[in-house]
């Protein structure tokens, strides 16, 4: 159930070429910088030097903050075709947010002069990169109207489904599963609820038949259903 418009092609551009081995760039992948992190371990920190530009091979990366209470902010949760660290082109100098691997993972890394000059040199990349930074500004948006304007219920299940937009799998009875990579605090955090908020409201859509889960996954038995609670 992906979006189509996947953020690793625009135009004629096919980005994995240039960055992972998918479409036949294997020996150029090889030879670029590519590094591994355990589930847990920091990709970077806040206030970090902001200097280069990871895209995300195989595993999921967790994007956040940390308020001065110390709570955790989740801000988006990455996989494997997407890119993060991009704000490095564009004036960053320290880091705001920290990156998480959330299980084991590998990126390819890129030096900020080096995405600079492929933006010069490669058709359609500076647009690529633009039409990547719009699409943020917008998901940051339609999250902060969420919080401000809609209730617990409502914020969760825009949750599940939009996790089920971005990478559900279509299963063959129409049930569309997803991937689960957080905890229920986590989805807390995620949604400005509580952790009990989000146990309470998952027990309650699979009470009213509309989803299954576990610790690991999340499956949609009826997306609509899903679709028409979150409009009414």
């Amino acid at each position: 159930m992906k979006d189509s418009g996947n953020i690793w092609y625009l135009e004629e551009v096919n980005l994995f070429e240039y960055f992972c081995p998918v479409t036949g760039g294997q020996e150029k992948y090889d030879k670029l910088p590519k590094r591994s992190y355990k589930k847990g371990e920091f990709v970077y920190f806040s206030e970090d030097t902001s200097d280069k530009v990871f895209f995300i091979h195989s595993g999921a990366v967790k994007i956040g903050s940390y308020t001065n209470t110390g709570e955790e902010m989740i801000k988006t949760v990455l996989h494997p075709g997407e890119v993060f660290g991009e704000l490095a082109l564009f004036g960053e100098e320290k880091r705001a947010d920290f990156a998480l691997a959330m299980e084991d993972t590998e990126l390819c890394v890129q030096e900020r002069e080096t995405i600079e000059d492929l933006m010069k040199d490669i058709k359609g990349f500076a647009l690529f990169l633009q039409r990547l930074m719009g699409q943020r500004i917008i998901y940051t948006q339609k999250r902060l109207e969420s919080l401000l304007f809609k209730d617990a219920k409502t914020r969760i299940s825009e949750y599940v489904l939009d996790q089920a937009r971005r990478y559900g799998k279509t299963l063959a009875d129409g049930a569309v599963k997803i991937r689960n990579y957080l905890t229920h605090q986590e989805i807390a955090n995620f949604t400005g609820t509580s952790r009990q908020t989000v146990t309470t409201v998952l027990n309650q859509l699979r009470d009213e038949r509309l989803i299954d889960f576990d610790r690991k996954r999340i499956i949609i038995r009826n997306l609509n259903g899903m679709k028409d609670s979150v409009a009414a």
